[in-house]
């Protein structure tokens, strides 16, 4: 079974012509979906007529996937825009760097269309329009006068807020009737005071219409930018757009809203044009559907809790996590949690206990304390230690639990070890007993204290 999933991805490739290329992304969601970390190594694999030099995996294309995670790819394409029209496919391939021959998988294929190329209009000898610019170059130099003349007779002025924290400069240049934007921050060029504003545009002085004037100030402080605005778009492609500005992304966040389009983001924090710092995370809000009461399903079979949550319209992802004691397929975990309000149609992730393999202790046969040491190291315990006549001296020849059978962690196993005068036939009389060596080494490895078990005769 392969050890990646990639659930969903894009039908299309958009493409846009710039500085002689169609340039477009595709956003992937790749999911580990094993109970251990696993190194992925990523690929774009091209059907038809495309070339692989124009795609590319953006970032490395090698890197860890922890146990259950979903990360977020994106396939960059650069074609040149000299290339015919026409159309071709392409699929992400994850492939575990562990097992490379046999453990990878594709994404669902995109489809790439590549436009016509729009040929140049026939250029025609231009007409002097310098002419007209140099007679509208001296009338715009005579009204700019004459408006700096009215300027400085007279008019509001922006008031000076530099030394001021944000808020009081807002608060002043708002009397006065001035919009203020966004805070900005940057490293000052000199000591000045933290938290401050150092810079004010326009400058203080500058005459003007109050309602015709947004006065943007930069503060002291660590350099923010500005958080692009993704609302409308689908989370992974908002995701890709926030993380390329230098964002981080959180989870997205469910909400049912029947008037907003479902799987768009309708709400982001910090809003659009909003000044954040740079790797600050940037919360997006996503319209979905009906929720209905997720049933509490752990402690159940993954197969009974499977068709619990199928029942009532969610989709299942099940994924192995560590042997609990727990019988093998029982659920340890559940997300969203029982009791809980999720979309109906959602995804349930549920973690199992994969439980312990018993180990085969008589093909080859071991002696005694190799088998309960053999026990031990595949999680099993060891339960009561019997004795034979039969069989070759102190090796195991026979075992409670079948070889193979999937049993929950720390369940005990019962042997049968024949005695240091036991023979393959069983022809010679033997005293059959355990060795007391033996015996104490069983009571140690399961906790009983060193007390003798009563052994048969």
């Amino acid at each position: 079974m392969p050890s990646f999933e990639i659930p969903d991805g894009p039908t299309t490739v958009a493409l846009k012509t710039e500085a002689g290329f169609h340039k477009g992304s595709a956003v992937f969601n790749v999911t580990n979906k094993t109970g251990e970390g696993l190194t992925a190594r990523f690929s774009v694999q091209v059907q038809g007529p495309g070339k692989a030099e124009w795609y590319s995996v953006q970032g490395e294309p090698e890197h860890p996937v922890a146990a259950g995670e979903t990360q977020t790819v994106t396939v960059q394409a650069k074609i040149p825009a000299a290339t015919p029209a026409g159309e071709h496919r392409i699929k992400l391939r994850v492939t575990n760097v562990n097992d490379p021959d046999n453990d990878s998988t594709d994404s669902t294929a995109a489809t790439v269309k590549i436009p016509a190329v729009v040929k140049p209009p026939v250029k025609k000898k231009p007409f002097p329009w310098w002419i007209i610019a140099v007679a509208g170059g001296v009338l715009v130099l005579v009204i700019g006068v004459i408006v700096a003349v009215v300027l400085m007779s007279g008019g509001p002025k922006v008031p000076k807020v530099i030394g001021m924290d944000y808020a009081s400069a807002v608060a002043e240049l708002q009397k006065g009737g001035y919009a203020v934007a966004p805070e900005i921050r940057a490293k000052p060029p000199g000591n000045e005071p933290a938290d401050k504003v150092f810079l004010q545009d326009p400058v203080a002085g500058t005459k003007g219409d109050p309602k015709t004037i947004t006065v943007k100030l930069t503060v002291a402080g660590a350099a923010t930018a500005a958080v692009p605005g993704v609302i409308g778009l689908e989370y992974p492609d908002a995701a890709a757009v926030i993380e390329k500005a230098g964002f981080k992304v959180g989870p997205a966040i469910e909400e049912v809203s029947p008037e907003n389009a479902l799987g768009k983001v309708f709400k982001q924090e910090p809003a659009a044009d909003a000044q954040a710092a740079p790797g600050s995370e940037v919360k997006l809000t996503v319209a979905v559907g009906e929720t209905v009461a997720v049933p509490n399903v752990t402690g159940k079979p993954l197969v009974a809790a499977q068709a619990l949550l199928e029942e009532r319209g969610f989709s299942v992802a099940a994924a192995a996590g560590k042997p609990s004691g727990q019988q093998p397929d029982a659920v340890l975990t559940q997300d969203p949690a029982g009791d809980t309000k999720a979309p109906k149609g959602g995804v349930v992730r549920l973690t199992t206990d994969p439980g312990v393999v018993v180990p085969d202790l008589v093909g080859p046969q071991l002696d005694g304390i190799a088998g309960i040491q053999t026990l031990k190291n595949a999680g099993a315990d060891i339960g009561t230690i019997g004795s034979s006549c039969r069989g070759a001296p102190n090796k195991i020849v026979s075992q409670s639990i079948e070889p193979k059978t999937r049993v929950a962690s720390g369940t005990r196993v019962n042997i049968v070890v024949a005695s240091a005068t036991a023979s393959p036939t069983a022809s010679v009389l033997c005293r059959s007993f355990v060795d007391v060596r033996l015996q104490d080494f069983g009571n140690q490895v399961r906790g009983v204290n060193n007390a003798r078990l009563v052994l048969p005769k």
